[in-house]
């Protein structure tokens, strides 16, 4: 089937072949994790709606498994990779961008920009757009689905429709967090804002003070609920703990909230000193080279909780001591408030269920060498986490159901964990908009109707 597609495909569009060794090698090892550098049949790379309109047709008519793949940075095998009998659809070349003057607060981008590139454009010209997924500041302005005002959609029978509150309204909220189910999106147009303050600072710390580093963490969780500029996060690694704490503006002086931390005697050092800045240049800040490793990732939602905090540390330590050598196992609490779920509510709610309570979206990464590691035990490593947290959060009467798509290991039920009455909506916006399952059944891998309920 995909020898088929491509005799189709190679007359009208690049496609890389693994004949072509050089550029093959560079498209297969491009995604974010060395797991998803897996031999595709080939890639196919497509500069505009249209090419992928006529390339998603011969890949259904032919019946051809196929992935879509934007940076590659999903670390799960066969979500934006695939195998030898699959194709890769490389939509990154979509980078549209461009203000709308019929839409005050708008801006439309192709989903081939990376957000760092969309905060660089909106930057130059005043303004800013929330990132995807969980951004610095979500209790002021919500989540990154939140801030789509549209979503232009190329469906499998090759039509073209914006999905928005008043015109394909349900499929504008499946799309608020229900992946690749209904669709390709082809452009994002974002809320936007007079350009955003945030002072930030990022410390480390002892792990041997776990016990303060969790009180503090949950001290300046519960300000959240009383001040929605606070944000955070806390990430436990091998020799350090990585605080990041942001407020939206530029204050004088820094918040009161933060106290608990700067009053911890563990600090190691300051690798990031209080800077007034911008959502573009905290994402500058926090960038890095990233390493060529191969990573496994996972995720848990629960309610805040010291004592929760505390017992995950401990089945931390525990299940480090089972990695194989070079393998780093490292998890972050990420706070959301209940300001952050309803300004989801307030710009038209999303699919995702969430409980409006103080609650934590944890993520379990584990990173290893390509060469000289065991995957089988790496990924152990993340799954007994996850177990872990799962049952001691519902020992202790804090775990929530849901589960964070960006953050979710490709066996966890992300949809499923959404909720009766939102699953029942995705099912049936699959089915009205992809009435044939051609994103069900030909779609090589992803959070899908048909497996993950």
């Amino acid at each position: 089937m995909a020898a088929a597609a491509f005799d189709q495909l190679r007359s009208f569009f690049p496609v890389v072949t693994p004949t072509n060794e050089e550029q093959y090698q560079a498209a297969m090892t491009r995604p974010w994790s060395q797991t998803c550098w897996t031999p595709a049949a080939g890639y196919v790379y497509l500069s505009t709606v249209q090419k992928l309109t006529e390339a998603l047709a011969i890949v259904r008519n032919t019946a051809t498994k196929f992935a879509v793949r934007t940076t590659g940075h999903n670390p799960n095998v066969g979500f934006s990779s695939a195998g030898e009998t699959a194709l890769v659809l490389d939509i990154g070349q979509l980078k549209s961008k461009e203000l709308l003057t019929t839409e005050k607060g708008t801006a439309r981008f192709g989903s081939g920009n990376t957000w760092g590139e969309v905060y660089t454009w909106l930057e130059e010209r005043g303004l800013s757009a929330i990132g995807g997924g969980m951004g610095a500041l979500p209790n002021l302005h919500g989540l990154g689905a939140d801030g789509v005002r549209n979503f232009e959609v190329l469906l499998a029978d090759g039509s073209l429709i914006n999905a928005n509150a008043n015109e394909n309204s349900d499929l504008y909220r499946a799309l608020k967090g229900g992946g690749s189910n209904f669709g390709i999106v082809t452009r994002f147009d974002l809320e936007t804002y007079p350009l955003i303050n945030v002072q930030y600072t990022i410390n480390l710390y002892n792990p041997e003070d776990h016990l303060a580093i969790n009180q503090a963490t949950v001290a300046v969780q519960q300000a959240m609920e009383e001040d929605p500029k606070i944000g955070m996060f806390t990430n436990f690694n091998n020799g350090f703990v990585a605080v990041g704490l942001f407020y939206g503006d530029h204050p004088a002086e820094p918040p009161k909230a933060f106290e608990p931390f700067h009053n911890l005697k563990s600090l190691l050092t300051t690798v990031l000193p209080s800077t007034n800045g911008t959502l573009l240049s905290l994402a500058q800040a926090m960038g890095h080279a990233q390493t060529s490793q191969k990573r496994s990732i996972c995720t848990v939602t629960t309610q805040a909780s010291h004592d929760l905090y505390e017992e995950v540390y401990k089945a931390w330590v525990e299940v480090c001591k089972s990695l194989p050598t070079g393998a780093v196992l490292h998890y972050t609490i990420q706070p959301l408030g209940k300001a952050g779920v309803q300004a989801g509510k307030d710009r038209g709610e999303n699919i995702m269920g969430l409980e409006s309570v103080p609650q934590c979206w944890w993520v379990f990464t584990c990173e290893w060498p390509k060469d000289g590691s065991d995957d089988a035990a790496a990924q152990k490593a993340v799954d007994t986490m996850s177990e872990k947290v799962q049952s001691l959060a519902k020992a202790k009467g804090v775990l929530l159901d849901y589960k964070s798509m960006t953050f979710a290991t490709a066996s966890q039920k992300v949809l499923g964990s959404y909720g009766v009455e939102n699953i029942k909506r995705m099912q049936e916006a699959a089915a009205k908009y992809d009435p044939n399952g051609v994103f069900q059944k030909l779609q090589n891998g992803g959070f899908l109707l048909c497996n993950n309920i």
